[in-house]
């Protein structure tokens, strides 16, 4: 069984979370969530968790980090995976409470599949929409690419909605779609700072 890792980084890659600029949109924030990767590959596919966080630098440029852990089994042997990225954004307000961001980071990803390990790093990049829709709602799309040394790249469609229960606190969900994987998730955020 052969899967390009730059699939999966590059769906993982969209939960990257972002900052935005816009009135009523959070700076600096953590996250955590549960994510189920697909394998167009096989019928099987990888679940665990991933840690998020961003933290605002100045009005407009934040810095963002991230983490995830996956496993699961396919074809009776087990597969875990683990991926890292941290990296610099900036956010362009466009109209009141909603952001046009782009941003720039160092991506490795840790797979060992039959006893085999593989190590792989490189770069992403990403731009995506980020919204509050209403006072509670807040819609994001973004527009991810991964290019790994030796796996290749690949791009993804990342989308996600977060409802606030509070001004620091919401859950959400989120999907990426790639070129060999999709990566789905529920999780929860905690916002601080200004």
């Amino acid at each position: 069984m052969r899967f390009k890792i730059a699939s999966v980084l590059a769906a993982s890659a969209a939960f990257v979370p972002f900052l935005a600029q816009a009135d009523g949109l959070s700076y600096s924030y953590v996250d955590v969530a549960y994510v189920n990767t697909d394998l167009d590959e096989t019928s099987e596919d990888v679940d665990g968790l991933a840690l998020r966080g961003s933290l605002e630098i100045t009005e407009q440029v934040f810095l963002f980090a991230g983490y995830s852990d996956q496993s699961g089994s396919i074809g009776g042997r087990d597969l875990d995976f683990e991926t890292y990225s941290l990296g610099v954004g900036y956010a362009w307000p466009i109209a009141p409470r909603m952001d046009l961001y782009g941003k720039i980071g160092y991506t490795e990803a840790d797979a060992d599949f039959r006893g085999f390990g593989g190590d792989d790093d490189g770069y992403l990049l990403a731009f995506g929409l980020r919204s509050r829709v209403q006072e509670q709602l807040e819609l994001e799309g973004s527009l991810n690419y991964v290019d790994l040394s030796d796996s290749g790249d690949d791009t993804s469609l990342g989308l996600s909605a977060r409802w606030y229960f509070t001004e620091q606190f919401a859950a959400g969900v989120e999907g990426a779609f790639g070129d060999d994987a999709n990566t789905y998730g529920i999780g929860v955020r905690w916002h601080f700072g200004g």
